[in-house]
């Protein structure tokens, strides 16, 4: 069977070569309004979509469960779907303490449970995205836009250089991506079934909340409301650029004092993400970037580093996936290592130095997954503790990139070396100040939604 493409909104099949982005978040007013915005969208981008030069613009979208309540959905099918999406996002789980705590989200401007429905915008300019927007924000009369920034503005991205990869810590994303099967030709080697990624197809291996099928009709339209949709985990993260070059510039140097200044804090700044910064992963080349391996993700862990003598066992990259690494029994018997599309960009102007401008950078990223609770909520999980994996010496020890005040996690990032164990004290680059959970619905979904469907 091959999947109807045109009914999967575009974000989930592939990225977008766009460089600015911009993310509409609305609180709904009535149903009728909100069936009302619906209507009025411009045209979704969908998977089959070529996205031929002439498309200046692209918009996708995305509704919360307060959302699908908002638009009036009936009760009975509201109560199908699975606690991790209905609930309030998991703070234990997610390590969102302090700085990040939920009740200082959005810059304290609305609750999240405000949050009804995000339209996502991707243009090739400035006039491109103002003037997709405008039909948009027409459209929403009689809802609520709600504005997070400080500025009183939406969520904005935009790549940091003319082509898109860059992020704010200097490194360069898009390269680890899972393999999809997105038919149901037999799985090759390295690749994922799409219902890892696709609801509505459910089988006793891969099931999909809500399934479509049962005595329950209400729990089968349930089914067929996110048929050909997906979860999104929408994380809106404030980097402290300034304090992350401070860090290695200190730290690099005591870490790595046989080398000079600079090439001991660009190591220290492979070590923590698992690659160097123009990508080239440390298993494949330790002691340098190689621009040749510097889109390479062909490399494991069990045979080429047991010993994270190249790669530390707790950087980036090794703890979001750790490819052949031996996992814990149970882990292994509840899916083994889970897998999300991720798609984002930076906001904010790009900084180098040391002395912070006062301005809001960071990243905008959105997890996309069937099963919250078993490939999100597992990666966050293992990013707070690592004690996913016997392989790891410190079952407390954390991610260097999450937000660092998760209870009974250790701040001690270990690099082992040929001559002995070397360890740095991590403080907090990243702070989380906002995030919601939304369905990105099928195409057909979205149009029987505005048509007062699901009542």
């Amino acid at each position: 069977m091959a999947l109807d493409l045109t009914d999967i909104q575009g974000l989930i099949h592939h990225f977008y070569p766009y460089p600015m982005t911009r993310h509409l978040l609305f609180q709904i007013g009535n149903p009728a309004a909100g069936m009302n915005l619906l209507k009025n969208l411009a045209p979704l981008t969908n998977a089959a979509d070529p996205l031929s030069s002439t498309r200046e613009s692209l918009l996708n979208v995305g509704i919360t469960y307060g959302g699908l309540k908002a638009l009036g959905v009936k009760t009975s099918i509201l109560k199908a779907f699975p606690d991790d999406f209905r609930d309030e996002p998991a703070q234990i789980t997610m390590g969102d303490f302090e700085a990040s705590n939920p009740s200082k989200w959005w810059n304290g401007k609305f609750k999240t449970q405000q949050v009804h429905l995000v339209v996502h915008l991707f243009g090739k300019s400035v006039e491109a995205l103002e003037q997709v927007t405008a039909i948009v924000r027409t459209a929403a009369v009689g809802n609520q836009e709600l504005l997070p920034t400080i500025k009183q503005g939406p969520i904005e991205g935009k790549w940091l250089g003319d082509t898109p990869g860059e992020l704010h810590f200097g490194y360069h994303d898009g390269i680890s991506h899972p393999a999809i099967r997105w038919d149901d030709d037999p799985i090759q080697e390295g690749e994922v079934d799409y219902r890892h990624f696709i609801l509505g197809y459910s089988t006793g291996e891969i099931p999909s909340t809500p399934p479509a099928f049962g005595s329950d009709p209400d729990s089968v339209r349930a089914g067929e409301l996110v048929r050909n949709g997906t979860y999104s985990i929408f994380r809106w993260l404030h980097q402290d650029v300034a304090s992350f070059n401070s860090f290695l510039n200190t730290e690099g140097p005591k870490v790595f004092p046989e080398l000079s200044l600079k090439d001991a804090e660009e190591l220290l700044a492979a070590k923590l993400m698992g690659r160097w910064r123009d990508g080239t992963p440390l298993v494949s080349s330790p002691t340098a970037p190689n621009t040749a391996l510097s889109k390479s993700d062909n490399f494991g862990y069990a045979l080429d580093d047991p010993d994270g003598l190249k790669c530390p066992f707790s950087a980036h990259i090794r703890v979001t996936n750790p490819r052949d690494q031996v996992l814990n029994h149970l882990i292994t018997l509840t899916g083994g290592v889970p897998r999300v599309i991720r798609r984002g960009t930076p906001y904010g102007p790009k900084l180098t130095g040391t002395v912070d401008d006062g301005e809001e950078r960071g990243l905008v990223g959105m997890f996309l997954c069937a099963n919250i609770r078993r490939q999100y909520y597992k990666l966050a999980a293992w990013m707070k503790v690592n004690d996913f994996s016997p392989a790891f010496p410190n079952q407390h020890a954390q991610d260097p990139l999450a937000n660092r005040k998760t209870p009974d996690a250790s701040d001690q990032f270990l690099i082992p070396t040929a001559t002995g164990d070397r360890t740095v004290t991590l403080p907090d680059f990243v702070i989380t100040k906002g995030t919601a959970f939304f369905l990105l619905p099928g195409l057909q979904t979205l149009q029987k939604l505005a048509d007062g469907g699901f009542r």
